[in-house]
């Protein structure tokens, strides 16, 4: 399987249309923070930034409405779907449902190339922060969690998991500053790799857990007084 795993379940499709680009920019902006939770998404305003027209930019705000990332309220303009801790623990806990299904099948079928591979991703995941590079650091983060589910995952499963990633991306990232060091963070991807490794999916399932539970936790009390109850 190549490094690249961030698109791996998309392979063979069709190259992306206008709009899904716009989408592409437009949720990469939300998940930044650079359009803020709230924010009014304006389709004349989109459009020159994007440099395209209004027609691809009301396509992509539908798909990301349907992702949960932009809500459309009555009789008023688009904007960007609003942060709080019910939205966070529904995010989380559905993860959890999912990605620990994905990866007791994944810990059952995984080879010693996988391993290496992953553990591969994970070194660079660590240094690309240490660096500096948080872009970077989040593609790789990105990509080792679903190096791993694509191991034992269906195409359904891994483009749920995506939708609830991107939606999580937003309060994980106010959460960095009370996670400890990059190297704290290897270590809980690195006991996950670990069960996989010795193909103990009982394991897997319960570190991977602790650690969407702890970010979780950890978001909440970074960030409780920006987010709604």
């Amino acid at each position: 399987m190549p490094d690249n795993m961030l698109d791996t379940f998309t392979r063979g499709r069709k190259p992306p249309t206008l709009a899904q680009h716009v989408a592409e920019q437009i949720r990469d902006a939300i998940i930044q923070g650079d359009l803020a939770p709230g924010e009014t998404l304006l389709l004349q305003d989109l459009a020159k930034r994007l440099d395209v027209s209004i027609m691809p930019v009301r396509e992509a705000l539908k798909r990301l409405q349907s992702e949960g990332l932009v809500e459309q309220p009555p009789q008023k303009e688009a904007r960007v779907t609003r942060l709080s801790v019910v939205d966070l623990l529904d995010t989380y806990e559905t993860r959890i449902l999912l990605e620990t299904r994905v990866i007791r099948r994944a810990a059952e079928g995984f080879a010693a190339q996988d391993t290496e591979r992953l553990a591969s991703i994970l070194e660079r995941y660590e240094s690309a922060y240490q660096a500096g590079h948080e872009s970077e650091g989040r593609m790789l983060h990105k990509a080792f969690h679903f190096g791993m589910y694509a191991v034992g995952g269906s195409a359904w499963i891994l483009q749920l998991i995506s939708m609830l990633w991107d939606n999580s991306e937003r309060y994980r990232r106010l959460s960095l500053t009370q996670r400890g060091t990059v190297h704290d963070r290897r270590r809980e991807h690195s006991a996950v790799l670990e069960a996989c490794r010795r193909n103990d999916p009982d394991l897997a399932a319960r570190e991977l857990e602790h650690h969407l539970r702890r970010t979780s936790e950890l978001v909440i009390r970074a960030a409780k007084s920006l987010l709604e109850t």
